[in-house]
């Protein structure tokens, strides 16, 4: 069977080279695609593209998707002129339209819970593992549709082998099926500091010496003692986890040892003993005006950070040239990054597109996945705007946006396979081949691939998570004395069931190890 899927999709891919090649010669506007960071691709728009079934575009009934997304901040005005834009080519591509639905980070979740709950028409939506639009829960509940090799082969080929089949796996659901897509884009991440360039001139600070979150106090003692208009460290409620231990592998549920072969098995309620040391250091720093005084009550640090006067703030992913980015939430001021934890390899599965269950359309919505995810011209219309309206392109690598162009997302990483992106000021020209690098040398846990079946403990989760709600925010902000809560926390959460929850979760890892070989 696997021979006979290699087969179709070979031949696919060589009628569809065929069908391209062919579309060139006739027209010298064709689109053209390819990922490969090394050979940059590139697209000018061009004539309707012929569909999975080797016909043309038109022969498809005309249909509109709409399609929900995350966002830091409103786009801009320009926002449907862009759509507009983008429903032409499409028209063209695959005789679609797209309604594009950006919310804030804020909004996100509540919207897509309701408009589920509600049976409300949409498409495609942004979703990710342990985030936003939740993979696992919301399959689980039944929202999003299976997405099978059939599919894939069928309506997504281009896309799917641009994913190298090694990464592949961390979009199996507990089931063994997949329900998203992948975003291609970093698959690795290490905890930085982000620190604003201007004040590490200013005070010499050597990035070379920052390797755990202590190491930064006292620059961010220089900051408050000399800076009274900065806030030294920012943080909020979706900003905080500073904590890292080198001596362990956090895979988010539980960790275990980095020198322990048996890979044991540690619990959340351990590790919190564990965070103790650093929960004091929080508490001394609020205390000595280091973070700012509203840290557990601001839901978005990036609400914060657009003010231009929060000197370090924490960045989960340090990204190859993430630094852009993080200048254009910080009011325009330029970034560092300080590593402060190693590199892991997280998987492809941390942004995906999924499918509604509902969907009246599902294999129009995994061609625009597609095209999202294999089209140069489309990805950049969505993520930048338009040529000369809303970006200058510079040459064939690097654009320059325009400042108050009326649109600017700010979120490729939504969108769909990045390597497809053009650079940006301060981007170097070799971003791409360093993040492919990045994704293929990052450690890769023993936990990648093992996901924890919930059905025997779903009440126990939401009640330990409404229980983390209430402290854990407080404690990582140094907002409340941890001598005082944190023994409140841990009674709470052994109340809400945390012990069960572990023990389930350690038996699911024990055979999940045996089933992997992983302890000899």
């Amino acid at each position: 069977m696997k021979n006979k899927k290699k087969a179709l999709l070979a031949t696919w891919l060589v009628l569809t080279l065929c069908l391209t090649m062919l579309a060139a010669c006739s027209n010298n506007n064709g689109n053209t695609t390819n990922t490969d960071p090394t050979n940059a691709p590139t697209s000018s728009g061009g004539d309707a593209s012929p569909t999975a079934d080797g016909g043309a575009a038109s022969d498809l009934p005309f249909v509109n998707l709409t399609f929900l997304y995350p966002v830091a901040a409103d786009p801009g005005p320009d926002q449907k002129l862009v759509n507009d834009e983008i429903n032409k080519y499409l028209k063209e591509k695959i005789n679609a339209s797209v309604t594009l639905k950006p919310l804030t980070f804020d909004e996100y979740e509540p919207k897509l819970n309701s408009m589920l709950a509600a049976g409300e028409d949409f498409d495609i939506a942004w979703s990710s593992k342990g985030w936003l639009g939740n993979y696992q829960p919301y399959i689980d509940r039944g929202a999003y549709l299976e997405i099978t090799d059939e599919m894939i082969e069928k309506y997504a080929p281009e896309a799917r082998a641009n994913i190298p089949d090694k990464f592949w796996p961390d979009m199996y659901a507990v089931d063994g099926k997949v329900y998203g897509f992948p975003i291609y884009q970093v698959a690795a991440k290490s905890k930085s500091l982000a620190i604003q360039k201007r004040f590490v001139d200013k005070y010499n600070l050597d990035i070379g010496t920052i390797h755990t979150y202590k190491d930064i106090e006292p620059f961010l003692k220089t900051l408050k003692e000399n800076e009274p208009d900065i806030i030294p460290l920012g943080l909020a409620q979706n900003s905080w986890g500073l904590y890292t231990n080198r001596d362990y592998v956090d895979s988010g549920g539980f960790a275990y040892a980095k020198n322990d072969p048996n890979y044991t098995f540690i619990g959340a309620l351990a590790m919190l003993d564990e965070k103790t040391e650093y929960f004091n250091t929080m508490r001394s720093w609020y205390q000595a005006g280091y973070i700012n005084d509203d840290a557990p009550i601001i839901q978005n640090i990036n609400d914060l950070k657009s003010k231009g006067n929060v000197a370090v703030t924490l960045e989960f992913t340090s990204k190859p040239g993430g630094e852009i980015g993080e200048m254009a939430m910080n009011g325009g001021n330029e970034v560092v990054y300080a590593q402060i934890s190693d590199s892991y390899f997280t998987g492809i599965a941390s942004a995906m597109h999924v499918i509604n269950k509902s969907s009246k359309n599902p294999e129009r919505a995994l061609m625009l996945i597609n095209l999202l995810n294999t089209d140069k011209y489309l990805y950049n219309l969505i993520c930048n705007g338009i040529e000369g309206k809303h970006y200058t392109k510079t040459d064939d690598q690097y654009i320059e946006p325009i400042k108050d162009s009326g649109y600017a997302p700010n979120g490729d990483w939504v969108f769909g396979n990045q390597f497809n992106a053009y650079l940006k000021p301060g981007m170097a020209p070799d971003t791409w081949e360093r993040t492919i690098e990045l994704n293929n040398t990052a450690i890769v846990p023993a936990t990648s691939g093992f996901n924890t079946d919930e059905t025997n403990i779903k009440a126990e989760i939401a009640n330990v998570t409404a229980v983390k709600n209430e402290y854990e925010v407080a404690l990582e902000s140094g907002s409340v004395d941890p001598t005082k809560e944190l023994p409140k926390f841990k009674d709470k959460l052994i109340a809400s069931g945390e012990e069960k929850i572990e023990q389930e979760t350690e038996q699911q890892w024990e055979a999940f190890k045996k089933e992997k070989d992983l302890v000899k």
